[in-house]
């Protein structure tokens, strides 16, 4: 992995619960991992990625799902590396989101 390589946060606020459900299932299958409820980070942008937004898209153009927004942040992972709690430590499932550990323990 590249250290100017770049990632992905997918920040979200869902309006319907039964599409925000669904959205979750699909990211996990994409392979984000999920740092709070509705945000996540990954290597895939879903907007280049046809088959992952021809889905989301179908998804929040549902009625139900008025007013829903999706946001996509690209950043990249010398960024990321650089991320911090409010209490000044790096959060302890950094390196798991960022691939460098295999198992995150909480």
């Amino acid at each position: 992995m590249k250290a100017d390589e770049e990632f992905y946060l997918v920040m979200y606020d869902i309006t319907y619960s039964k599409t925000l459900q669904k959205i979750g299932k699909i990211m996990l299958k994409e392979g984000f991992e999920r740092i709070n409820y509705s945000v996540w980070v990954g290597w895939i942008n879903p907007v280049k990625k046809n088959d992952l937004k021809v889905k989301l898209s179908k998804m929040l153009g549902d009625e139900n799902a008025k007013g829903s927004v999706f946001y996509i942040m690209p950043i990249s992972k010398s960024s990321l590396k650089h991320t911090r709690c409010l209490n000044g430590r790096k959060p302890k499932e950094l390196d798991f989101w960022i691939g460098e550990k295999r198992e995150a323990f909480f």
